[in-house]
């Protein structure tokens, strides 16, 4: 019987396996002389040059110096950005390793602040658009952001809402989030949101856990072509947090929703507070570790782990993120397709902070048509675009050249986010974007609050690859014993802290739970649960989770949240899900049930998954292919055997190596090792494919 660590055995064989397909692919962008001349990078060098008297030869000494002279780099970043602060720092940087190093200690700051600084200066320039998908837009001043953040804000104070108290948000990428979420910050409240596409249970899970005094809630939206009525999750998951005092919601006319608990009040009645000037409003000034939001992000079991991000780390992190490596600045119209379940969501507001313009867009991305988010691109006047992979990868499925249907000549750079991206669809979107457009790979996630690989304008861009790991970020490509590798795939880790590192996990006081997820494998090094190959010129390429979750169109959850979704139905007996980020299945989310006796896999059925899953979750959720097994595959100590499955699946390891490690269980690998060999289901289909051989 097979006794060994099933789950870090497999992985280490899929990290050589993945060494076969390394090769990089071609050059798809070469810095020009003006791009080097002009890069936010240059201007940073030179700065450091005539402040500090450093010198750097280019980005690999930068990137070096970031890395291994921490204090002095983050200390540059703050004065570089000029952060405003009430109270100034001691130390920049105290104590040691991830859990007890203390960033500018003994300042006081305020996130909101920063973001809303530019107000006067841009007075008349906008600050936010806001699109649907019906085509209508509302475009925001810098005043008209400033009144509102004020009168909301106050709005909060006056309902008792002050430091530390947290404010949820049920809505989609609406301005009102975005306003909703400035306001909290500066009354020093702590924000979480989630998307209402988010069924009552997944949304509950996450909230319930920071207990919200106050909640921001939406009873409709539309998507797709479709109003979707969200009234009675509301109704559930007010009943699922009971120490709400406060409940704000979107629509006048939904004023019945709830019959007793919190005290209910429409968003238009909060935004009509009497608003107080700009100098007497006071943005409150909170220590730099204050907590700013909570994000979620989930393993393999449990509930999903809340990630607790600071005043200071947050911001520091976004505004080196955005300028040095997506080279925004002030005058910069970035579009993301985001909602705010998703950091990058948080991370994009945070541009503010620069004197961007923000466009949000509430909505489907292919309605009415595939054009329709370019079509909001051309009219914003996008220079940054950041979509996801599945996205790009639809339009070059259908053949929809973006450049020949939409004027693009301001659209500076392309970002690929959320999921892995083969060279092909680089070279693809590198033929259909004007020239001059750079298409990037930006790697992050939602623990480290923005990214760790990602563009850098001084240097050449390889398809499907980040160019070059980021300013800050020490990270490297380890084998399971800890040892650095070049050119092979291993598990990616950052070695040093940084400030946009978490907090702590809510409700994880010691930082046990924290340890116990991304600090206990390498000596204290954060495993990102990433596989990545870094090349001997600093070129890295993201190969996937090295884990079980699931990251969907850039929203992660646990396998566990799926089975939970499934558990009380009588029909399913057991279940395993996995997402395959290569090979034949890539980016299909699979879902293999096992059945009662007699129970048939059948429209029906398939249907009610469909909808439990939509429900109980979100539609992102709902699986592409759903399957009849025989049995779901454990390990002989019972785990789900999710991870090996999913290698097994992206054809990283070899039939004999799986089978081998269910010895016990030698009718269940075969069954698997034989579906593994069967060609990949249609990519039109939708939840019909049934893969159902004889039961052995």
């Amino acid at each position: 019987m097979v006794t060994t660590d099933t789950d870090s055995e497999l992985g280490s064989v899929a990290a050589e396996a993945a060494l076969a397909g390394a090769g990089r692919g071609r050059v798809i962008w070469t810095p020009t002389a003006a791009d080097r001349q002009q890069s936010t990078l240059t201007m940073f060098m030179t700065w450091l040059k005539q402040s500090r008297n450093l010198s750097f030869e280019g980005y690999d000494e930068l990137w070096r110096w970031s890395t291994t002279d921490q204090a002095e780099f983050w200390e540059a970043i703050w004065h570089y950005f000029a952060v405003e602060a009430d109270a100034p720092y001691n130390s920049v940087m105290e104590g040691a390793g991830f859990q007890n190093t203390q960033w500018f200690t003994g300042a006081r700051l305020n996130f909101a602040r920063m973001v809303m600084r530019h107000e006067k200066r841009l007075a008349d320039h906008v600050a936010i658009s806001a699109f649907h998908e019906d085509g209508s837009h509302a475009r925001w001043t810098w005043s008209e952001l400033g009144t509102a953040v004020r009168r909301v804000a106050t709005g909060f104070r006056a309902m008792g809402i002050g430091p530390g108290d947290r404010v949820a948000a049920y809505l989609p990428n609406v301005v009102e989030a975005a306003i909703g979420f400035i306001a909290a910050a500066a009354v020093g409240a702590v924000w979480s949101s989630c998307s209402p596409e988010f069924g009552a249970g997944a949304a509950t899970d996450r909230f319930a856990q920071i207990e919200p005094k106050l909640l921001i809630a939406t009873s409709r939206y539309d998507y797709a072509g479709r109003l979707h009525d969200r009234s009675e999750s509301v109704r559930e998951l007010v009943k699922g947090l009971p120490t709400l005092e406060h409940l704000v919601l979107l629509q006048d006319d939904a004023q019945n929703l709830i019959d007793h608990g919190p005290l209910l009040r429409s968003w238009l009645s909060l935004a009509a507070t009497p608003e107080p000037t700009y100098d007497d409003f006071t943005f409150e000034p909170v220590p730099s570790d204050h907590p700013l939001w909570v994000v979620y992000t989930s393993g393999t079991s449990g509930a999903p782990k809340a990630i607790v991000h600071t005043h200071v780390g947050a911001l520091l992190g976004a505004m080196k993120d955005l300028t040095f490596h997506l080279e925004a600045r002030e005058g910069s119209v970035l579009l993301f397709y985001a909602t705010p379940s998703w950091i990058v969501w948080n991370t994009v507001l945070t541009s503010l902070a620069l004197g961007t313009h923000v466009v949000l867009y509430d909505g489907s991305p292919f309605h009415p048509d595939l054009g329709s988010l370019w079509s909001i691109a051309e009219r914003a006047g996008a220079t940054i675009m950041g979509v996801s992979p599945g996205f790009a990868g639809r339009m070059k499925d259908r053949g929809y050249n973006p450049a020949a249907q939409h004027d693009l000549q301001r659209l500076e750079a392309l970002i690929l986010s959320g999921a892995v991206a083969e060279a092909p669809l680089y070279e693809w979107l590198a033929d259909v974007l004007p020239p001059h457009c750079r298409i990037l790979s930006q790697a992050g996630s939602t623990e480290v609050c923005g990214g760790y690989a990602g563009g850098v304008r001084l240097l050449p861009i390889h398809a499907g690859e980040s160019t070059a790991r980021m300013l800050g970020m020490d990270v490297d490509s380890v084998d399971p014993e800890g040892r650095s590798l070049r050119g092979r795939a291993g598990e990616l880790v950052i070695s040093t802290p940084f400030p946009n590192a978490p907090r702590c996990l809510w409700k994880d006081p010691d930082g046990t739970r924290l340890a116990a997820s991304y600090l206990s494998h390498f000596g204290g090094r954060w495993q990102q649960g990433d596989m990545i190959i870094i090349h001997s010129d600093g070129g890295c390429r993201i190969l996937g989770r090295s884990d079980a979750t699931i990251n969907r169109h850039g929203v992660r959850m646990g396998t566990s949240e799926f089975y939970r979704a499934l558990e009380d139905d009588p029909a399913i007996t057991d279940a395993i899900t996995v997402f395959p980020q290569a090979g034949r299945y890539r980016d299909r989310l699979m879902l293999f049930v096992t059945l009662t006796d007699g129970r048939a896999l059948d429209e029906d059925l398939l249907a009610t998954i469909a909808a439990r899953i939509s429900a109980r979750l979100s539609p992102r959720h709902v699986p592409d292919d759903i399957f009849d097994a025989p049995a779901i595959p454990y390990t002989s100590n019972g785990k789900r055997m999710e991870v090996p499955l999913r290698h097994l699946l992206e054809g990283q390891i070899h039939a004999q190596l799986f089978g081998a490690s269910l010895q016990h269980d030698r009718a269940t690998a075969d069954w698997y090792t034989a579906f593994a060999g069967e060609p990949a289901p249609d990519s039109e289909c939708n939840r019909q494919a049934v893969f159902s051989p004889p039961r052995r």
